[in-house]
């Protein structure tokens, strides 16, 4: 399923911020990106349970 993934600043781990959910072929190009806060989203890292902020262009593309 396509994602948008963030990397975690501390223990260097990608994770996942928001699933892409099929809707049509439109998702088979490139999906907009989620917005984000203009200072920034503090996201909790899933595998070291640190908590960052996080910029917009930070996130990447995963069609797997």
């Amino acid at each position: 399923m396509p994602r948008w993934i963030l990397h975690c600043p501390d223990c260097q781990k990608e994770f996942t911020h928001t699933k892409i959910e099929p809707k049509s072929l439109e998702n088979y190009y490139l999906e907009r990106k989620p917005e984000f806060p203009v200072d920034g989203s503090s996201v909790e890292c899933p595998h070291c349970k640190k908590t960052s902020v996080n910029q917009r262009f930070q996130l990447t593309y995963r069609a797997d």
